[in-house]
């Protein structure tokens, strides 16, 4: 069993006072935003005070270093805990995570073709600094008596059961705040806002996930901000689309172009192409350039050019008929 009273650096028979002081002076020293490598030694140390920073929390971790056995049977005994305890801590304990904080992020297909720099502003909660994210002065939870949780039993004689649940005084902390922080208002957080750059690589499609560690909302369960997930929200543009591998580019055609040019020219990502006109125009089929679209892995896909042909054009009479005249005389 971990020994919270050397990872705070307090003695066994240290007050509740002097304990807080030394997680608030080891916490501040070795938070993720002070201290970059500091992160697996705050986890530690929120773990320590989360086990000793309230009295009954604080008993109950002092009876279970003196007897691990000693609550065998009790509603609150951890079989899996034991048994690491059992095996010299054989299997370690899962990190605990904060949640994700989703956002989406608007590309187009051009820039997923090129790949591109985002800026990215948005809201997110930090740590309140003032009270270091407990949201002020706290003392042990009177329903759950610093548990978190409540036992009910339901049911009579052979049928009964007990439900354990989130204590709805606390909301499942074992603690509550007598003397709300000024700043944060009891909170333990603060709205902020923060502008970063990203790089968006090629080639990414509708719903893809971008992960930012340690830039999401503030937990104040584990003292650690989540992660940031950008969702890539594909938005066609500029007459463009990504079908999978494949980029598609919608040219609107006028009947004089096709009377007049029999070349025209393409806008594509790497730089404009030109393109003959066939003699027999299909609106339904659309033109293929191989291996113009996106590069996957192990292969492009392709650059297909929809074609639609309209009358939309406004012309003096007189150019139109002599348009007229010259396709009769051709005739």
């Amino acid at each position: 069993m971990k020994n919270y009273y050397d990872i705070l650096g307090v003695s066994e028979t240290a007050s509740q006072d002097e304990i807080k002081k030394a997680y608030r002076q080891l916490s501040k020293q070795y938070h993720p935003d002070v201290n970059p490598s500091g992160e697996e030694k705050f986890k530690e140390v929120s773990e320590a005070y989360e086990n000793i920073g309230d009295e009954s929390k604080r008993a109950n971790y002092d009876s279970r270093r003196n007897n691990p056995f000693g609550n065998f049977g009790g509603g609150n005994f951890d079989f899996s805990a034991a048994f690491e305890e059992m095996m010299g801590g054989y299997r370690q304990q899962r990190p605990r995570r904060a949640p994700d904080k989703v956002m989406g992020v608007e590309i187009s297909p051009v820039e997923s073709y090129l790949g591109v720099k985002k800026e990215i502003k948005y809201d997110f909660l930090d740590m309140c600094k003032p009270c270091n994210g407990d949201g002020g002065n706290t003392s042990v939870c009177n329903t759950c008596r610093g548990v978190g949780t409540i036992t009910q039993k339901i049911g009579n004689g052979m049928f009964t059961q007990l439900i354990q649940s989130q204590c709805p005084s606390c909301f499942g902390k074992g603690k509550i705040i007598v003397n709300p922080c000024n700043s944060c208002y009891g909170q333990g957080s603060i709205m902020r806002n923060e502008t970063l750059m990203v790089t968006i690589p090629k080639n990414v499609d509708n719903g893809n996930f971008m992960r930012i560690p340690a830039k999401g909302d503030f937990n104040q369960g584990i003292k650690l901000r989540g992660d940031l997930i950008l969702q890539v929200n594909l938005t066609n543009k500029d007459s463009f689309e990504k079908n999978g591998e494949d980029l598609i580019y919608y040219l609107k055609l006028n009947v004089v172009d096709v009377l007049l040019q029999k070349q025209v020219k393409i806008p594509h990502p790497e730089g404009d192409l030109l393109i003959n006109l066939p003699k027999n125009i299909n609106s339904d089929k659309p033109l293929r350039l191989v291996k113009k679209g996106y590069r996957g892995d192990s292969n492009s896909g392709d650059f297909y050019v929809k074609m639609n042909i309209t009358n939309d054009i406004e012309l003096p009479d007189e150019t139109l008929n002599k348009i007229k005249e010259l396709i009769e005389h051709a005739h």
